[in-house]
């Protein structure tokens, strides 16, 4: 970055500073905290944070917008328990792990889709964008009961933006270091019965490695039709293009590969809201194309292509009685793989589900439920899950549960090209896990605290080794168990003040090496001041023992931003630091440094 845009920036600090007069010095304004989230996940229909029988975290607009996040990854990054893989840089691969779980055993919904990749089991968190996201949802610990396979980690959900009743029009610009430049645009409105959301992203970054620029352009739209008082229809159309520079690791660069992503998605939900009951029918497509090209590769013949396709129909109902609601459904799901080095092959699950949620004393709730999947693949698998929660009263409950869950192999697994050293495997089974959890949480008003702790045994788990014939395949060899302990803590003071901490611990081991698997300690810091039209906020990670003698790191980054008001809308300029303090040596994902002290300015404007 030249020393003109370095005196900018400091002249902007500045001009900030001065000019950050609140527009409102009344403490009473300040909002408080919602004592009692609504959440969808945990059970498929709406209910209070309050009453679920597992830990969750969530995202809410407000929290959506104060973070200024370029992608889903930095939203979740500093949530308590999960840690993302990062490949550094705006174009490296930023992949999501819940209490030390493999990045294919966490579940990514957008609108209750599956979004996860049926080649690879995983999906690359840098290239969902935040601008079209309303709120997200993290369900930490097995879900299989409800979700069926791969959310033996967890699940995300990440639930879009619908219309609204006022036409609203946001515009949004951010340049930083590495020449990077974001552009989106949205408008959000009601034509009488029909809200839409239009959403267009456009991101350029030249990288801060050889070889790691990026070039996205996101498309995404949605349209909620209003059928009558009770039935509504919700289309959506998401198409997502990248191309983009792939370094690899600094011990075995690769300055000339590159690829290409081009995603489609199509989703149609009908719903359906009653007194006594919500029933909901989902039907979506989603096609992935990808090319990868690495022309100083090995043995290097063409770029390997591959094109899958996953279609699915899921209808659930919920009955709502006295003393207990009733969820179930059905489930089919067709994943198909296209590919010049996997070969052409598909597969069909078919699964029903069912839970019971019901009071048996006022002030205790039990949660029983499973799911049954049939894979033409891998045969059956029963996932069962128990819960329960107990107030002992308005701001204090505990809560136990107990689950089963699964991950099936993925088109790598199977049908990975064979060669001299390597081929896929396809007798492989399921991975299974078996994980028990209790909590306490305590909300009051300006505070919320909460305290787990989680264990997770995971059989058959996939590895690649050696055969007798020194080829590489994957293979049922491993166990690994998982132990921890999380906290989470956030209070909001007078003057506009809050802390926000988590830390956890976590002993996550392979069990016949006794090898770890996960970095031991993770601790999150979040100070912020808002006040009137201006905010800052400080952000320090620290992540301690990591695994395989990997350095420790501790990064701060910090923001400031300050809104202006006009007539018929807003517009909030801000700049973000990123690793204030220039931590040059640390590696998130070894062999892939994350870059050094780096700027973002960026200005919205709503109307």
């Amino acid at each position: 970055m030249n020393k003109g845009i370095n005196l900018a920036l400091i002249f902007l600090v500045i001009f900030l500073l001065i000019t950050g007069q609140p527009l409102m010095a009344d403490e009473g304004q300040d909002e408080l905290f919602v004592l009692d989230d609504i959440v969808v996940t945990a059970s498929k229909y709406s209910e209070k944070l309050s009453d679920t029988t597992v830990s969750m975290d969530i995202l809410t607009q407000e929290d959506i917008q104060e973070k200024n996040a370029q992608n889903v990854a930095e939203l979740l990054r500093d949530l308590s328990g999960i840690y993302i893989s990062d490949y550094g840089g705006v174009a490296g691969q930023k992949l999501i792990s819940i209490r030390g779980s493999e990045n294919n055993q966490v579940l990514v919904l957008i609108d209750g889709q599956v979004i996860n990749s049926s080649q690879n089991g995983q999906i690359d968190l840098s290239q969902l964008p935040v601008e079209q996201i309303e709120r997200i949802e993290v369900l930490k610990g097995p879900a299989s009961a409800l979700y069926g396979a791969n959310a033996l980690g967890g699940v995300v959900n990440i639930i879009t933006k619908g219309g609204s009743r006022k036409p609203i029009t946001e515009f949004k610009v951010r340049y930083g270091s590495f020449e990077t430049q974001q552009t989106a645009f949205s408008h959000r409105g009601n034509t009488g019965r029909v809200g839409y959301n239009i959403t267009a992203v456009k991101k350029d970054s030249d990288g801060d490695r050889e070889n790691s620029s990026l070039e996205q352009m996101v498309f995404f739209s949605r349209f909620d039709i209003e059928m009558d008082q009770y039935n509504d229809i919700i289309i959506s159309f998401q198409y997502n293009d990248s191309d983009k520079g792939v370094p690899g690791p600094q011990t075995s660069p690769s300055p000339n590969a590159e690829q290409d992503d081009q995603d489609t998605n199509i989703n149609l939900k009908w719903r359906q809201n009653k007194e006594a009951y919500d029933t909901n029918l989902l039907i979506y497509h989603n096609k992935h194309e990808q090319v990868y090209d690495n022309p100083d590769e090995w043995g290097y013949t063409e770029a390997s292509k591959h094109n899958t396709a996953r279609t699915g129909i899921e209808f659930n109902r919920t009955d709502y009685f006295k003393l207990h609601n009733l969820t179930y459904g059905i489930e089919f799901k067709r994943n198909k793989i296209d590919s010049n080095e996997n070969g052409q092959h598909d597969n069909l699950n078919q699964a029903l589900f069912v839970q019971d949620k019901w009071q048996v004393i006022e002030p205790l709730e039990i949660s029983i439920g499973t799911r049954f999947d049939d894979h033409e693949v891998f045969g059956s698998e029963f996932s069962p899950r128990f819960g329960a929660v107990y107030s002992i009263n308005d701001d204090l409950n505990v809560f136990v549960s107990a689950a089963k869950a699964y991950r099936t192999p993925t088109f790598n697994d199977l049908y990975w090209p064979a060669d001299a050293y390597t081929e896929g495997n396809p007798d492989l089974e399921p991975e299974t896990a078996l994980a028990y959890e209790t909590g306490i949480r305590y909300f009051k008003q300006d505070m919320k605290l909460e305290l787990n702790y989680f264990t997770r045994d995971v059989e058959d788990l996939i590895n690649w080794a050696a055969g007798t014939d020194y080829i590489f395949r994957p293979y049922n060899v491993d166990e690994a168990r998982t132990k921890g302990t999380e906290l989470m803590f956030s209070k909001r003071y007078n003057m506009g003040v809050t802390v926000g901490f988590n830390y956890t611990y976590l002993d996550s081991r392979d069990k016949e090496t006794d090898d770890r698997l996960a970095p031991i300690h993770n601790a999150n810091l979040d100070l912020s001041y808002k006040k009137g039209d201006i905010s800052s906020s400080l952000i320090c990670r620290s992540v301690k023992d990591r695994p395989d003698e990997l350095d420790d790191y501790t990064v701060v980054d910090v923001k400031l931003a300050k809104v202006f008001f006009f007539d018929e809308g807003e517009s909030e300029l801000y700049f973000k630091v990123n690793n204030l303090l220039n931590n040059k040596d640390y590696e998130v994902r070894e062999g892939y440094p994350m870059p050094e002290r780096n700027y973002t300015l960026g200005l919205s404007t709503k109307f």
